[in-house]
Order: C-alpha cells, then structure tokens, then sequence
C-alpha cells in the first residue's frame, strides 16, 4: 500500500495539523517546529504499520486487480485460440468472477477454497496456455503420437478440469453461505421467538 494513504501517515498528518493549530494559537512558543514534528512522529509509530483499515483496503485492491487480471487475460486470448477455447476460458472467467466478492470471508476464515481461486487466475490458467501459445497454429489441432491427443483437445481437457474444480469451490461457498444462514436463523428463533402455548 502507498505510504502516503497509510493509516499510519494519516495519523500522524492529523497530530501534526493539531500541532500546527496550537502554534497559530500561540499555545507552543518557540519550539512549535520541533513539537510538530514530534506529534508526526509519534502518530507514526505509535499507529500500528497495518491496521484493520489498511488490511481491509488492500484486500478490496487486491481483489480488483484479481479481477483486472483475469479480464486482461481472457481478452488477450481472443484471435489467438480456437472459439471452443476461448469459449471455455470464458466460461471459466465467469465462474471466477462470482466467487471472486467472496475470496475476502474465504481467505478471512483461513478456507483453502481461496488460495485455489488465487492460483487459478495468477498460476493454473496462464499456465495452461504458456507452452500452447509458444506452438504454431498449425500445430495446435494435430494429433500427436508421443501425447495421444491433439494440443488443441489437451488444453480443452485441462479447461475442463478447472472448471469442474471452479464449480466445486463454487459450491463449497453456498453451502458456507447458507449454513451461515440456517445458524443465523436459529440464533434469531431462539432470542425472539415465542414459546410455543400451553394448551
């Protein structure tokens, strides 16, 4: 995170300007500089260097240049693969990017659904395409005898596989979410509901 949106910064700036209204109020004499610039500094260090606030931030930054990555990654794809891939990788996207608001309560609760979908963007999909991309076109859609399928059915495989993975985690997050919810809905019964009459 950029020092200067630091809550740590922030802090101290806010001291300082303080400082600086006792000065013009005649309250700090002839040593104002140095007890301004000493409020700065103590606001600096006694600010812890990453607050909940500045986790927080870098997570939602994080999950936007996830995002960004993924988008730039997929449109970078098109005119350089077959349809039935670029449809796939598509396909996969979209699965990401309804995942993707959740991967802050995912990495928060330690799952490790998180890392998966972290590795997915920034690892497992380039990587699939990394060696294909390196082969001439021509190439791509022949069979070959040493890998038994072509490389054009091989990367379709592999799609699939992070799919299916994708789909899996996907599911993990709505079963989470809805025994949240089912936990929720007890705890409401149980402090507001009324006790069932006495015939």
């Amino acid at each position: 995170m950029n020092y200067l949106t630091s809550t740590r910064h922030l802090v101290g700036v806010g001291l300082a300007l303080l400082g600086l209204v006792a000065h013009f109020l005649g309250w700090l004499g002839a040593w104002w500089l140095l007890i301004v610039i000493g409020l700065y500094v103590a606001g600096v260090l006694l600010t812890p260097a990453r607050t909940r606030i500045d986790l927080q931030l870098a997570q939602e930054s994080s999950i936007d240049e996830l995002t960004a990555e993924l988008g730039r990654f997929v449109r970078g794809l098109k005119g350089k693969v077959p349809p039935e891939l670029l449809t796939r990788t598509q396909g996969i996207a979209t699965q990401l990017q309804a995942i993707l608001p959740r991967l802050g309560t995912l990495e928060a609760q330690g799952d490790p659904n998180a890392f998966t979908v972290r590795q997915v963007i920034t690892d497992y999909l380039p990587g699939t395409f990394k060696n294909y991309l390196s082969m001439p076109p021509a190439l791509r859609s022949q069979a070959s005898a040493r890998l038994g399928k072509s490389p054009d059915a091989l990367v379709a495989e592999q799609l699939d596989l992070l799919s299916s993975t994708l789909e899996r985690v996907g599911a993990d997050t709505v079963k989470g979410d809805a025994d949240a919810l089912q936990a929720n809905g007890r705890f409401l019964k149980e402090k507001f509901g009324k006790p069932d009459l006495e015939l």
